[in-house]
């Protein structure tokens, strides 16, 4: 009982790049899109991405801070005390959020948050969970394709897994411990193995 470890029962499910694109192709405004794409390419939890602000983007670098704030106004919520995070990103996704930016935040906004309600009563308001929900219902309805948020994080931190260390991988996805990490997305598999083996036979010979 020193370590007691949750160990998945079955692998993260995840969603194929295809099916990504089908959904953004589905998506009705630049928001949506962006949301799903933000999603894919950091590996955020959607309570991360619910909680980001516009200044949280640092251009110079292509990178995001995400900051733990406390109480949000959109009930958003960072998951742990190792949530709070540097990443850095593609140019691609910083050309999406600066085209997203000149659209929807203009003067009538008054909050901090990135992603916002753009229609409604509440219009202008920070987005809130509800309102992905409904945005995943619509896409489900329209492409049959069965994704949620943490299936697009899920999607993320395995393609990773396989070009990053695990405790680079742990960074990346804000894992509070290492062996979440380990057990969740790092599966070699056995031509893997085998493959280092033989890079390490020479290692391993004796004289």
């Amino acid at each position: 009982n020193i370590l007691r470890i949750k160990v998945p029962k079955n692998n993260p499910k995840t969603v194929t790049k295809e099916d990504v694109t089908i959904l953004i192709n589905n998506c009705k405004n630049m928001r949506d899109k962006f949301l799903i794409i933000l999603l894919f390419k950091t590996g955020f939890r959607i309570g991360e991405s619910l909680s980001l602000w516009v200044e949280d983007f640092e251009i110079s670098d292509n990178s995001i801070d995400l900051k733990d704030r406390g109480n949000l106004e959109n009930n958003s919520e960072i998951k742990t005390v190792f949530s709070p995070r540097k990443i850095f990103v593609d140019q691609d996704l910083m050309d999406l959020l600066m085209e997203y930016i000149s659209i929807y935040h203009t003067e009538k906004v008054n909050t901090n948050h990135l992603f916002i309600k753009i229609s409604g009563k509440n219009m202008y308001k920070a987005m809130d969970y509800t309102d992905v929900d409904n945005l995943f219902r619509r896409l489900r309805r329209k492409t049959g394709i069965k994704v949620t948020p943490h299936m697009l994080r899920h999607s993320n931190l395995t393609i990773l897994a396989n070009v990053m260390k695990p405790e680079q991988l742990q960074r990346q996805a804000g894992h509070s411990n290492f062996y979440t990490t380990m057990n969740t997305y790092v599966h070699p598999s056995d031509k893997t193995m085998q493959e280092i083996r033989i890079k390490m036979k020479k290692n391993l010979e004796l004289m």
